[in-house]
């Protein structure tokens, strides 16, 4: 009699722990799934910061908007480690021509739609200012850090141009309207 008291007694307080183990886990499930969101919210923030940023930047470039809109491409437009030295890292415009998608297809997006459907192409893809990590110049490409992407990319140099472009001033300073 004992023997069944003791084993009956060592059941229920496996029952007990077993439930007990399961709230827990359960609530650090929940905990995770918490900061998982609360992550994706700061990224879906920091990656739209940096498409205002090269969306900005086009607007503020009378030959950056007219290579966007028009493509209209100037021989003066600086891209680094094509025709503006030294190639350093940094900030750069990374724009697609039309009929492409904001970001390249061997970029790693975020497990979200916001972050997914910048993959998507569109005629006129959105602008992204985007860290340049570092430049490969004899495959003329250069591997770029985005908020949008959990890991950096490689992008060609030809998708890459300075923010302040040289153009803009002389264009400015000369009431040219060639480019509208």
């Amino acid at each position: 009699m004992k023997f069944v008291s003791s084993l009956i007694q060592n059941k229920f307080l496996a029952a007990i722990l077993a439930g007990v183990a399961s709230i827990v886990s359960f609530q650090v499930w929940q905990y995770n799934q918490a900061q998982y969101e609360k992550f994706i919210s700061q990224a879906k923030n920091d990656c739209g910061v940096y498409i205002e940023l090269g969306e900005d930047a086009v607007k503020r470039s009378p030959s950056l908007r007219a290579l966007k809109y028009q493509n209209k491409r100037l021989r003066e437009l600086k891209q680094p480690g094509i025709n503006s030295e030294p190639a350093a890292p940094g900030h750069y415009v990374m724009l697609f021509r039309s009929h492409a998608s904001t970001l390249p297809p061997n970029a790693l997006p975020f497990d979200d739609p916001f972050f997914t459907s910048l993959l998507n192409k569109e005629e006129s893809p959105k602008t992204l200012m985007a860290d340049v990590v570092s430049f490969d110049l004899p495959k003329k490409q250069a591997t770029v850090k985005s908020l949008c992407t959990k890991k950096p990319f490689v992008v060609d140099l030809e998708d890459l141009y300075l923010e302040y472009q040289a153009i803009d001033r002389e264009v400015r300073r000369s009431n040219s309207d060639f480019l509208f």
